[in-house]
């Protein structure tokens, strides 16, 4: 896979979670972003690279989806470790 359809992956996911609603704070950090004066896309980029590291990370340990860890990541937007 190239990075353009993982990228893309992940931008489906973060498309998703704002579709369904879940988790909530997928929206809500959106919604902070844009205020904060990032663009829609912007934001959604942000919010995906946290989808892509929770992804990672349940990979590299071998365990289920983590939603207060994801959640927890949101928070830190903009903000990237």
């Amino acid at each position: 896979m190239n990075d353009k359809t993982v990228r893309d992956a992940f931008m489906e996911v973060v498309v998703n979670q704002l579709e369904t609603g879940d988790p909530p704070e997928t929206k809500a950090t959106l919604d902070r972003l844009m205020a904060d004066g990032n663009s829609r896309g912007e934001a959604m980029q942000l919010i995906a690279a946290v989808a892509r590291n929770e992804m990672q990370a349940m990979m590299s340990e071998g365990r289920a989806f983590d939603n207060a860890r994801y959640a927890k990541l949101l928070a830190r937007l903009p903000k990237l470790d």
